[in-house]
């Protein structure tokens, strides 16, 4: 009789919001459930230092079908919905074929393509939404949460490397990786977020002290989105402390999108240009040629808001 197998994967990642973000490095675990014809068989969990939430939902798949031995039909339960495309819609194989060129987690792919290349299941690829509420799966959300909470874990990802080993992958910049002693933020930072009435709508943004919440600097428009005012706001941040040459080592914000932006230097909004917000695109100019001109020693993290609650600097508008 052919075994019927869920396996429910959930991966876990401080200082990341979107699960399938892969910019947001920090302390990750993963969590693992499987069933066979209903009943718990197995639970696996580990856990990473400097790593993605994306790294952790591949790990945790590679290794739950690793521990199926019999010809099974196999159902993988998790939330990523980028590991799911990958591995739906053809992309693992497409890469496959230019040689892995520009992609990342290379490492990890390969090792997952080398399991299924071995595959004697039956194999589907599930989102979570269906059984998030479900015992096993929640159970695999506490075995991931907890491992992404302990200390001392072996490093994941490693300066200059993607190719060596199951657990290495290039970042490209590591002085960008900060780890939180007790995971908590430091307090000599500043926090900077913004809030939008509609959105599009009337944005506001200010940057505060993290440990008194004193405003430093705050700005509005009367037209523009949030991700563009939490990009203005940290671009705002470095701008001025830079002008006035005093030292910022931490910045928080708690907008993956706004932080990814300014890595890259770019505002990649879709939000239109039109006659009513023509000074916020000349602020967004301004932004970006700042950040193409100027160089920085700050490192901008994502603020933790599950294990922390709200950024210093929210308007308490959600």
């Amino acid at each position: 009789m052919t075994e019927e197998i869920k396996i429910y994967v959930y991966g876990s990642c401080h200082f990341s919001e979107r699960l399938d973000n892969d910019d947001a490095v920090g302390t990750g675990g993963y969590g693992i459930v499987i069933t066979s014809n209903g009943r718990q068989v197995d639970q696996i969990s580990g856990g990473f230092s400097f790593t993605t939430n994306a790294r952790m939902d591949i790990i945790g798949i590679t290794e739950g079908l690793k521990a199926i031995k019999e010809p099974s039909n196999v159902v993988v339960y998790l939330s990523n919905g980028y590991v799911i495309d990958t591995l739906t819609k053809g992309w693992l194989e497409n890469w496959k074929r230019k040689g892995f060129k520009k992609k990342k987690h290379v490492d990890l792919w390969k090792e997952l393509d080398k399991v299924l290349q071995e595959n004697i299941h039956t194999i589907s690829y599930k989102h979570s939404k269906d059984v998030k509420f479900s015992k096993d799966f929640q159970l695999a959300e506490q075995l991931g949460k907890a491992m992404s909470g302990k200390k001392n874990l072996p490093n994941d990802l490693k300066q200059n490397d993607n190719s060596s080993g199951l657990f290495e992958a290039a970042i490209e910049n590591q002085s960008e990786v900060l780890e939180i002693e007790d995971d908590t933020p430091f307090l000599d930072s500043i926090s900077v977020d913004a809030s939008t009435i509609e959105n599009p709508g009337v944005t506001e943004y200010r940057g505060v002290d993290t440990r008194t919440k004193q405003v430093i600097f705050q700005h509005k428009y009367d037209e523009a989105t949030n991700n563009i005012g939490e990009f203005l706001a940290i671009v705002h941040a470095l701008a001025l402390y830079k002008k006035k040459e005093m030292d910022l080592k931490i910045l928080y914000s708690d907008s993956v999108n706004a932080i990814s932006w300014v890595k890259q230097k770019k505002c990649k909004t879709k939000y239109e240009r039109t006659e009513n917000n023509t000074k916020l695109f000349a602020d967004i100019q301004r932004a970006v040629t700042w950040l193409q001109n100027n160089d920085y020693e700050t490192k901008i993290l994502k603020w933790n808001t599950g294990a922390w609650g709200q950024i210093p600097a929210d308007y308490g508008r959600k």
